[in-house]
């Protein structure tokens, strides 16, 4: 009876401190990996999104130079890029004038500049700018037949695909209306959301990128301030991208529309 007595004391002790000490450093490494491993994600990413970029620019320049025309804007495509002569391709030419603005960049365009909030035009030159660098081996991820009618813009179809969310636009502007004073004049590329489809900058947590994430792209190719040099960022209000040019660095929603000067 006394060994069985001894036995059940001791199936009654619980864990010893060390024991629970343990147990709370495994916890602490298991979460620490998890949250490392979060970290790492979010940075190949943005590391992702800069090679994108850098890998537009670099198609826009060797385009400019091969054809002395710019994507989009190429007045005779269908004679100089093999396979937009093709009607099913959906290729259109452009002006001539040298800038990538949408329906030609004709009359009040060409002064207006993109007015994408609520813009339910076929953007020729802007949408046809990716489909002329595919034609010309330059891209890839987008469709070199995709449909260029607006209901029909899509990211990795007619337009390519961001590593964050959304994709990416090009353009002519001198003063958009999403960046007002601060906006550089330019061809730029735009990062966003809900762009292609015409509903503008997007409401609070539906862009491509968090406030850090902007940070980290512009702290990596510019001066990482969101209203100066060639990397901008904005919100859809004041405070869910940015105040006072920084970065709100702490908000976790992704608030934040990026426009990139690709060229002066």
């Amino acid at each position: 009876m006394q060994q069985l007595h001894l036995t059940n004391k001791k199936q009654d002790e619980g864990f010893t401190l060390v024991e629970l000490a343990i147990v709370m450093i495994i916890i602490g490494l298991l979460i620490g990996g998890v949250l490392k491993g979060q970290q790492l994600i979010e940075n190949a990413k943005v590391t992702a999104t800069i090679s994108q970029i850098k890998g537009f620019q670099a198609a826009l320049n060797s385009f400019r130079d091969t054809y002395s025309a710019m994507p989009g804007d190429m007045r005779n495509a269908d004679d100089r890029l093999a396979g937009c002569e093709i009607a099913a391709n959906n290729c259109d030419n452009g002006n001539g004038n040298g800038l990538i603005l949408d329906a030609g960049g004709a009359g009040a365009a060409l002064g207006a500049d993109l007015a994408w909030n609520g813009d339910a035009s076929d953007r020729v030159e802007t949408t046809n700018a990716w489909k002329h660098l595919a034609l010309a081996d330059l891209i890839t991820g987008v469709q070199t037949n995709a449909s260029t009618a607006a209901a029909n813009l899509a990211w990795g179809e007619s337009h390519p695909s961001s590593s964050l969310r959304g994709g990416f636009e090009i353009y002519y502007d001198r003063n958009t209306a999403d960046l007002g004073a601060t906006a550089p004049t330019g061809h730029l590329l735009r990062m966003s959301n809900a762009g292609v489809s015409g509903a503008g900058v997007g409401t609070v947590g539906a862009s491509p990128a968090s406030p850090l994430q902007a940070a980290n792209i512009d702290r990596k190719m510019d001066d990482g301030r969101p209203q100066s040099g060639t990397v901008l960022a904005r919100g859809n209000g004041a405070g869910d991208c940015n105040t006072n040019n920084e970065y709100e660095e702490q908000l976790e929603q992704k608030n934040c529309v990026l426009y990139i000067l690709i060229d002066g």
